[in-house]
């Protein structure tokens, strides 16, 4: 009669279920704890990543350019009365990566040019000429090619020159110049210049900056 008592005791205690389901509470907690975890580590990585590349992206734009050391134009010998055409030399700014000119735009606007050109081996109204002046980089050029990455490295000096078809921009006495050197990504340089009340004859060559 004891025994029989003791069994329906254990048949009545509901203490080994309530364990059960508490177990099952806990593990279905954790699986989701470990989900969300997973879910939020791999945003918080994506996030960083694009975080790096909103850096990267913003340093390059700030410290990206060129550092412009002269600029002369070359006046027409035969009458000394308008510049021919415009050689710039420029430098890449201090920080600033290397910069390929092949993807470089350069615009010249005065009163009687309105020129927007990329580089090329010969002038044309859409094309300047740029050349390796002085190499410090190590970098080198074909200049006969442009498939040849044009790669300006720190302390390169680099000689552009800007014209049109015909050799002659024509750009007068007292006029106005506006030119802008775009490279791809970064900070364009701005030079702006006014020409003389006249050329002297026998000076070929003008300082325009």
């Amino acid at each position: 009669m004891g025994l029989n008592k003791k069994f329906v005791k254990m048949r009545n205690d509901k203490r080994a279920e309530m364990g059960v389901g508490t177990m099952i509470i806990f593990i279905a907690m954790v699986l989701v704890a470990a989900v969300a975890a997973s879910v939020l580590i791999s945003t918080a990585n994506t996030v960083r990543e694009q975080a790096q590349s909103t850096g990267d992206q913003a340093i390059n734009n700030v410290a990206s350019g060129f550092i412009v050391q002269d600029v002369i134009g070359q006046v027409n010998k035969t009458n000394y009365q308008y510049i021919d055409n415009v050689t710039i030399y420029v430098r890449l700014a201090a920080g600033s990566p290397q910069i390929n000119m092949n993807n470089v735009m350069i615009s010249l606007l005065s009163d009687t040019t309105n020129l927007y050109q990329s580089m090329s081996t010969e002038i044309t109204n859409e094309t300047y000429i740029a050349e390796v002046e002085k190499s410090i980089s190590g970098n080198t050029w074909d200049d006969n090619s442009m498939t040849t990455s044009h790669v300006v490295g720190q302390g390169d000096l680099i000689k552009i020159t800007v014209s049109n078809a015909d050799g002659a921009l024509g750009i007068g006495f007292n006029q106005l110049g506006v030119i802008k050197i775009m490279p791809a990504y970064g900070q364009l340089s701005l030079i702006t210049f006014t020409t003389s009340e006249a050329f002297t004859p026998g000076i070929e060559w003008v300082t325009l900056n």
